[in-house]
């Protein structure tokens, strides 16, 4: 679709590798926008960007720099955009910057935090469209107004009532969602015996608000249970209030009263069908699958960590690093899995954070729960991010600062990082300068990557950083996940 054939009044967008490829014919902008494209070769995020223009001279610099939009909002892209980009060499222009909303980089780009719907948008296959792009809550909505309604709704009705122009791609997830749930979990002739509520809607029933309340559980709701949406038996709601009543306000009053009171009257919920929760995953394949996801002893006891895969070469300066490894369990004897280590605030660095996903493209399965994994099999971790290490200009040398302060502390991690033989790293660049933030930020991944590596119990350590990603944990609560 040409240009010339937009609205030429205002402003218009291209989406995704449109933009991306366009910008980086443009003299200064090649690299950056090669870095862009390389990093979300795989990631279906890269349709949330789009190069802003207006009226439809693209040529036209906006306000002194091109300007690529993240739309809908999302705070946590925008900073892996960030770090992915001054890893590899860009520099950001703390004058134009905003950080968390906007940042500017010194080659003539700027990313921006976006969360109103774009119109006159290109997409990545060159039609001229709006932003095909929703919020978590309208992906979730979408869905569940067709079990509200008992069948499956045409595609424009669904954008009518959710208010939103769901595309091709997001209709078909919902029609396999559908299919999938209706054939798995409850039968469309039984949808009108249930009432469906969307998890993070906080005028959700009372008794799901309490049931999910933060303070009753020992970790993150998600981390407990990642449920989207909550179906809930109309003829059971009366006697499920008054349970959950009961088992809210004895918690709630001590929390020493064990979190397998409330697992157990969860499972028994689901295996009645009087509540059941469900986590969504947007469809792509021709299909969709439900997995019942659970800590029985079947399931836990079958994961298995089978070795390494290809060590990743490892700049200690980058803002993360990965491992890639094998696993298996009681659904797959192999399986290509990947753990991502980044303190996700880079510019203060103070603590690390760990997810897990298949390796390739798709969605990451989760974070890995700082406190109740993290914490507890790699304690203090953290602390080095709190140490002095003088006018340090490299990695080196603020080893050898800290060593020279703590040495039985530090000199267990200076000779990992100088041995050169590492299970999962090839590390490089110990001895490059660099300002604070990056060699307080590198110690950091560093003392991490060394804890996980000296890890006396290799195959105890990536069992649960699988189990933790996949969302079962020791206090984990049974729910069905849907996906494809």
């Amino acid at each position: 679709m040409a240009i010339e054939q937009l609205d030429k009044k205002g402003t218009a967008y291209l989406q995704g590798i449109q933009g991306l490829n366009y910008l980086g014919k443009m003299s200064g902008f090649k690299k950056p926008m090669n870095i862009l494209k390389s990093y979300l070769k795989s990631n279906g995020k890269r349709k949330t960007l789009y190069l802003k223009f207006d009226e439809g001279k693209i040529d036209e610099v906006l306000k002194g720099v091109y300007q690529i939009k993240i739309n809908p909002s999302d705070k946590n892209f925008l900073n892996d955009l960030r770090d992915e980009l001054e890893d590899n060499g860009e520099d950001i222009d703390k004058s134009k910057t905003k950080p968390g909303q906007t940042i500017t980089f010194k080659s003539g780009f700027q990313l921006y935090l976006s969360g109103r719907p774009l119109r006159n948008v290109i997409d990545e296959s060159g039609n001229a469209v709006g932003s095909k792009t929703p919020t978590n809550d309208q992906q979730e909505d979408g869905f569940i107004i067709n079990l509200k309604e008992g069948k499956m709704l045409e595609n424009l009705v669904i954008n009518k009532k959710i208010g939103f122009p769901f595309g091709k791609d997001w209709y078909n997830s919902f029609t396999r969602s559908f299919d999938a749930f209706t054939s798995k979990l409850i039968k469309k002739t039984d949808l009108s015996k249930y009432e469906f509520y969307r998890d993070s809607d906080p005028k959700k029933l009372d008794m799901l608000n309490d049931i999910t309340d933060p303070d009753i559980l020992p970790s993150s709701k998600d981390n407990w249970n990642p449920a989207d949406v909550w179906a809930v038996k109309i003829s059971k709601k009366d006697d499920l209030e008054k349970k959950i009543d009961a088992l809210y306000t004895e918690r709630k009053k001590n929390k020493n009263v064990s979190i397998e009171r409330i697992n157990k009257f969860i499972e028994n919920q689901l295996k009645d069908k009087n509540l059941i929760g469900i986590s969504l995953k947007q469809v792509i394949g021709n299909s969709a699958k439900v997995d019942k996801i659970t800590k029985d002893a079947k399931y836990i006891n079958s994961v298995k960590f089978l070795g390494f895969k290809k060590k990743m070469d490892y700049d200690v300066l980058k803002t993360y690093f990965d491992i890639h490894v094998k696993m298996s369990c009681i659904k797959n004897d192999s399986l290509d899995y990947l753990f991502r280590f980044r303190p996700r605030a880079a510019s203060d660095a103070k603590t690390n954070n760990g997810e897990g996903r298949l390796s390739g493209s798709g969605p990451a399965d989760g974070a890995i729960d700082k406190k109740n994994v993290l914490s507890v099999l790699l304690p203090n971790a953290d602390d080095i991010t709190s140490e002095k290490y003088g006018k340090s200009k490299t990695i080196n040398e603020a080893l050898n600062f800290l060593v020279a302060s703590n040495k039985k502390k530090y000199e267990g991690l200076q000779k990992w990082a100088n041995k050169g033989k590492y299970k999962f790293l090839n590390i490089s660049n110990l001895d490059k300068k660099a300002d604070d933030k990056d060699i307080r930020r590198g110690l950091l991944n560093l003392n991490y990557a060394y804890l996980i590596d000296t890890y006396r119990d290799q195959k105890e350590l990536y069992k649960k950083f699988y189990l933790a990603a996949k969302k079962v944990n020791e206090f984990s609560s049974i729910h069905y996940k849907i996906s494809g």
